[in-house]
């Protein structure tokens, strides 16, 4: 008998904990993956504008490469403030594209969820595109 009681199962209280938890996490998932398939987006938006405007991206206007990413952000549906927050900084012989935002979802009553994301394109490094460049710390002596 003592061992009959030890293989009856997960109980009422189990089974509402694992339920519980499955909605926690199907909602959190329901929340982010669409704010990270939008940032997927972006950063498919700037490798496109280094692909196709190769060494003539320095030679581009800064309204021609806002226009660029406006028309790939509306063929791609993307609707967050990224489309609003392109800004294209020169530097003496250097542009750098850059896509910084943070987007908000509610979660749960007064709980929001914040993602950060910066996004950047340097003309002369294309190939490592979308991720702040990192200057090397300079050493004081």
């Amino acid at each position: 008998m003592k061992n009959l009681r030890k293989q009856r199962g997960m109980g009422l209280w189990d089974t509402l904990l694992i339920i519980l938890v499955c909605v926690f996490i199907g909602k959190f998932a329901f929340a982010v993956i669409p704010m990270y398939t939008e940032n997927r987006y972006i950063i498919a938006g700037l490798k496109e504008l280094a692909a196709t405007s190769g060494q003539s991206l320095q030679k581009m206007t800064d309204g021609e490469i806002r226009s660029n990413m406006q028309n790939f952000y509306m063929i791609n549906n993307v609707t967050s403030e990224a489309s609003k927050k392109i800004v294209v900084e020169r530097k003496s012989g250097g542009l750098v594209v850059k896509v910084d935002y943070e987007t908000r979802a509610d979660f749960f009553y007064n709980i929001d969820l914040v993602l950060s994301f910066a996004n950047h394109l340097d003309a002369e490094l294309p190939d490592l595109c979308c991720k702040p460049r990192v200057e090397p710390p300079s050493a004081k002596y």
